[in-house]
């Protein structure tokens, strides 16, 4: 956690989109929150330092800012709409439709995300 002038880091993110999707996240959930950053993202892998974008709070919220973001993350990190293929018994990752071996349509009990 970098804390710096009253605020502090909540969320490192792989690249600019999912820094905002965090940052508005936290905006509707009540929280005041900015990016920082972002428009050095695209110098990863050229530049030497941490260039990856970051979404910041102030530090008096930080820690519900927290709370809302680790649910975020075991959202997007969710399995429970894999599922398993009734007809050829193939696992299937919960963003298809149908299984990639047998074409078997995915059954109606199964989370559709």
């Amino acid at each position: 956690m970098r804390i710096e002038a009253g605020c502090c880091q909540v969320y490192l993110a792989p690249d600019p989109i999912n820094a905002e999707i965090v940052k508005d996240l936290l905006v509707d959930h009540g929280h005041e929150a900015y990016v920082r950053r972002a428009y050095l993202w695209g110098g990863v892998g050229e530049l030497p330092a941490n260039v990856y974008p970051s979404v910041w709070v102030p530090l008096a919220t930080a820690e519900a800012a927290r709370k809302v973001v680790r649910a975020f993350e075991a959202d997007t990190l969710d399995k429970a709409g894999d599922w398993v293929c009734p007809g050829c018994g193939e696992p299937i990752e919960g963003v298809f439709a149908a299984c990639w071996r047998c074409q078997h349509e995915r059954p109606n009990d199964v989370a559709r995300r």
